[in-house]
């Protein structure tokens, strides 16, 4: 069984075509993580550790919760 196959090889169309999405795409991304970066600048390093200490709090619960529910059966 052959487990990996030969790559296609793109016309001069499509790779210019890919290169101009992958273009635009990492633009989006960074006006994302410009915007996002923005509006958390003013946030304190304690604020944000206590959002993670909540967050992880509150995803630990959820695990032991699920965990309970596969032993209690």
């Amino acid at each position: 069984m052959r487990l990996v196959s030969k790559q296609k090889q793109l016309s001069a169309g499509q790779e210019k075509w890919a290169v101009k999405v992958a273009g635009q795409i990492l633009l989006a991304q960074r006006k994302t993580a410009d915007y996002l970066n923005d509006r958390t600048a003013k946030v304190s390093a304690k604020s944000w550790l206590i959002v993670l200490i909540v967050l992880c709090g509150i995803t630990g619960t959820y695990l032991i919760y699920l965990l309970s529910q596969v032993f209690k059966n």
